[in-house]
C-alpha cells in the first residue's frame, strides 16, 4: 500500500507528484533534458535505467 496516494489519475510516482503539478512541471523539465541531451548511448541509458529500478526495487 503507498503511503501518498496517487492524484490526478497518474499512476506511480506521477500520481505523487500530481499532488504539486508545479514540482512536477519542474521535474520533467529536467528529467527529459537529463535523457535527451546526454552524451550516454541510448543502450547505456535504458541499462542505467534497469540498474536503477533493480536497486529500488522498482517495475520497469
Amino acid at each position: 500500500m503507498s503511503r501518498v496516494s496517487d492524484a490526478g489519475g497518474f499512476d506511480g510516482f506521477a500520481g505523487v507528484y500530481a499532488h504539486c503539478p508545479d514540482l512536477f512541471k519542474g521535474f520533467m523539465f529536467r528529467y527529459g533534458l537529463l535523457w535527451s541531451h546526454s552524451r550516454l548511448e541510448p543502450v547505456l541509458k535504458d541499462l542505467v535505467r534497469l540498474k536503477s529500478a533493480n536497486i529500488n526495487r522498482c517495475r520497469y
